[in-house]
């Protein structure tokens, strides 16, 4: 009996060594990945040096105040982001540390929300689909929120899971301080407090504990509190910003939502490529995550209800016009739909334990299907790093051609990122023409702002981010007008950016 219990208790252990073996293996992959993207060095583009100049040219109390260039980010990641680049200057490996130790957290979170809530085949796929995502590991090295919003949604899991467990003063007071501290990081947290607040008063109320009924509506009124605290301080600033709601404007929910449903159709095909790296059978995908939720709904119920909460009150607040969920503002609903993917491989398992066979087959054709997709992006951005608006090679270009007396137009596009990365370049003190936004909608104000440079001898033309609408390029726009009224003289473009320099003789 000893020996016999002896040799079982040794294949368990052999059982269990492997599993922590491909545990490793995995969660290495994942950090390998996200390193891999933070030690490229690309540039800063667009939307990280417009909120990069935020950060570098303000205090500590000016980040308070309503942001340049309509920049909306939750004042705890301003903060941390200040401190950064105090500490180790101003320069993107300083600005992107902290989303890349928050990317490395939420890798190690979700592994352990993953040991609470799967097992089996759904574990691993789930883990390999986080590890491997191709959004969640661009955004670990991005001067962006984002990847900040997925592991405050994450940690705010892990805190809540003990409550639908068992009553706790301890578990109650860990979660609302997460909470109002996840305010201060993420504004979808919002949603996740609301999403695990439903969760909460619906399981004590069916259980009739008044005690856990009143710590709950507590906790929820500790958690408003703090966010008027933050209206007033930051986010009323946000809520009445007009270009960014015109920006987002068909990233919001249908109002009622029975009168677009093509709309729903729209986002999820969209948000399944982008955030999730799936192309294909998207119909399938819906399927696999629907199923996912009904296995979790039976086995843990009041955490399916938090995940069914945490999307509903995502979609009311966009229906209302207050936050938008397409592309990377819906980043932090991404560890939902992997959890839900590898729940819906519990299924085979369980529907054809009498043909383990068949099992495995089921099992291995869903879990290559799902993984292929993300992987195959994944690598490929492993081994050719994108470096689409790198901007460093035009600037120290710039740097060693610029001669006194010459003069230069900067694209609207192109504005944040020379002005951040000018200081470095020696470029700091030359006087520059810009495009502004509003030009876009009138394409001879373009030409205005360079007209006042006509005479010229040597005017350098700096375009990046090219604003495309129609049949409009702005590129071609301007290089067709400098052509007729001027000479070229040099071009400079880093192969496999969209970073275009020119210099023009203007003086004709």
């Amino acid at each position: 009996m000893n020996g016999k219990l002896f040799q079982s208790t040794g294949i368990q252990d052999q059982f269990s060594a492997r599993e922590n073996i491909l545990t490793g293996l995995i969660l290495v992959a994942g950090v390998l990945l996200r390193l891999r993207q933070y030690l490229t060095g690309r540039s800063l583009w667009l939307d990280e040096a417009m909120l990069a100049l935020n950060i570098v040219n303000r205090n500590y109390g000016e980040l308070f105040q309503p942001l340049d260039y309509d920049q909306g980010a939750p004042i705890g990641f301003m903060l941390v982001e200040k401190t950064f680049n105090l500490i180790f200057g101003r320069n993107e490996f300083s600005l992107r540390l902290f989303p890349l130790l928050i990317g490395l957290a939420s890798l190690w979170m979700f592994y352990l929300l993953l040991k609470r809530s799967t097992s089996g085949a759904g574990f691993w796929v789930a883990l390999t689909l986080f590890a491997f995502n191709p959004r969640l590991i661009y955004y670990s090295s991005e001067v962006k929120q984002y990847i900040v919003d997925v592991a405050v949604m994450i940690a705010l899991l892990l805190c809540a899971l003990p409550l639908f467990q068992q009553v706790s003063r301890k578990a109650f007071a860990a979660l609302a301080f997460a909470g109002s501290l996840a305010l201060w990081f993420s504004h979808p947290s919002l949603f996740v407090l609301a999403g695990i607040g439903l969760a909460l008063f619906v399981t004590y109320f069916q259980k009739r504990d008044p005690v856990a009924l009143r710590s709950t509506i507590g906790m929820g009124i500790l958690w408003l509190a703090d966010l008027a605290l933050l209206y007033s301080l930051t986010l009323s600033n946000l809520r009445n910003n007009s270009y960014m709601h015109s920006y987002w404007q068909d990233a919001f929910a249908p109002a009622p939502p029975w009168s677009d449903w093509n709309w729903y159709l729209m986002a999820f095909q969209k948000n399944m490529d982008t955030q999730f790296g799936f192309s294909y059978a998207i119909g399938l995908i819906f399927i696999l995550m629907l199923a996912g939720w009904l296995v979790l709904f039976m086995q843990m119920r009041a955490f399916a209800i938090t995940l069914a909460g945490i999307l509903f009150f995502t979609l009311l607040a966009s229906s209302l016009g207050l936050y938008p969920v397409l592309e990377r503002m819906g980043l932090f609903l991404v560890p939902i739909g992997i959890l839900l993917i590898g729940k819906s491989l519990d299924i085979p398992g369980q529907k054809l334990r009498a043909q383990p066979i068949v099992s495995t087959v089921v099992a291995l054709a869903l879990s290559g299907f799902v993984l292929y997709g993300p992987i195959t992006r994944a690598l490929e951005q492993f081994i050719t790093p994108k470096y689409f608006e790198h901007i460093r090679p035009t600037m120290g270009f710039l740097q060693g051609a610029w001669k006194a007396g010459d003069s230069i137009y900067v694209s609207n596009g192109a504005m944040p990122a020379f002005e951040f990365y000018a200081p470095m370049y020696a470029l700091k003190d030359v006087a520059y023409i810009g495009g502004l936004r509003e030009d876009y909608e009138d394409p001879d104000a373009i030409l205005k702002q360079v007209k006042t440079l006509q005479g010229h001898a040597r005017v350098w033309v700096l375009i990046s981010h090219v604003y495309e609408k129609g049949n409009f390029n702005e590129k071609d726009f301007l290089l067709s007008y400098l052509d007729q009224t001027g000479s070229k003289r040099r071009e400079f473009r880093e192969p496999g950016t969209s970073v275009y320099l020119y210099l023009y003789d203007l003086s004709e």
